[in-house]
Order: structure tokens, then C-alpha cells, then sequence
């Protein structure tokens, strides 16, 4: 039988009620946007939001980096034909799945 393993769309929601909500995390990530424990509650209630001054400071405390799409798909493609592509690179076209 196949089995399709689920996949979770990241979700930046999930990932601050998942900081926030784990004694290991919430700490440093209050730290980090200067809140104290009413201020992540409300937060977490959705009364209050992250203010721009803070976003920097939010996606660092999460472990996050930011990038952009379009090079996501630069490295997809890059790693599908390869670095050392020894075909393009002796003149023979692209390496990689279905050449």
C-alpha cells in the first residue's frame, strides 16, 4: 500500500503559537520582542499584533530566514542539474531528471 505522507504548508502562525506556547521557547522569544507574559497572550488571543519595528526581531527569534521565491526556484533548478554539470559543461546540454 502507498502511503502519501501529509505535508504541513509552513505557516508563520502556527510557528509563533508554537514558540510561544512552549516553556523552552517563549522566553527568548518574549525577550526578543521586549513583551511581557499579558502582551504574548493578547497576542496569542489575536487582541494585539506584531508591529513592524518588531517583524526583524520575530523572524530571528523563530530561527527564520526570509528569501524570496524566486530564488528558491534558482536552487530547486540548480540542484536538479547539478553544480558540477559535467554534461553542460562538455558541451552535451543539461544534466538532470528527464534530459
Amino acid at each position: 500500500m502507498n502511503a502519501v505522507a501529509a505535508v504541513r504548508k509552513p505557516s508563520m502562525e502556527r510557528m509563533f503559537r508554537e514558540a510561544l506556547s512552549d516553556p523552552s521557547t517563549r522566553a527568548d522569544v518574549r525577550g526578543a520582542l521586549g513583551w511581557d507574559d499579558s502582551q504574548v497572550s493578547r497576542f496569542l488571543s489575536g487582541q494585539t499584533g506584531l508591529t513592524i519595528d518588531k517583524i526583524d526581531a520575530a523572524i530571528g527569534a523563530l530561527d527564520l530566514v526570509v528569501t524570496s521565491r524566486r530564488y528558491m526556484d534558482f536552487l530547486a533548478y540548480g540542484s536538479q542539474i547539478g553544480a558540477a554539470c559535467h554534461c553542460a559543461r562538455a558541451g552535451m546540454g543539461e544534466c538532470g531528471a528527464g534530459r
